[in-house]
């Protein structure tokens, strides 16, 4: 059996383990946001690394940068929703889980740059 290679990207580990994380803090919520905030809060962060595996499964090195973008904007869906949680009394998260998901954004960025950098024509 082929090995996944998205599995050995270290964005792509972050972002699972940033799911654990999330879906805990997803629990925490009023049962009255099962179907807005909690489903909202999953769906985001679960489209980070499915982005980044299925942008890394393409032909080019593009569409890798195109899944990356979407990746990035699930992460900073991630946060609008953590923070309105946060506004609305639901959640108090932690720094650290901000800065966890800073630190994948920035190392995304940083793949972006690499691959652009590799392959000038974009």
């Amino acid at each position: 059996m082929a090995r996944n290679r998205y599995r050995d990207l270290l964005i792509w580990q972050k972002s699972v383990l940033l799911i654990k994380e999330i879906y805990a803090e997803a629990e925490k919520l009023p049962k009255s946001e099962e179907y807005n905030l909690k489903q909202q809060l999953k769906r985001a962060i679960v489209s980070v690394s499915l982005n980044i595996a299925e942008g890394k499964n393409r032909r080019t090195a593009k569409d890798f940068i195109n899944f990356l973008n979407i990746a990035k904007g699930s992460l900073a869906e991630t946060e609008a929703v953590l923070l309105i949680c946060e506004e609305l009394q639901y959640l108090h998260v932690s720094e650290g889980l901000f800065m966890r998901i800073e630190e994948l954004a920035k190392m995304i960025n940083g793949l972006i740059t690499s691959i652009r950098k590799k392959n000038e024509s974009f």
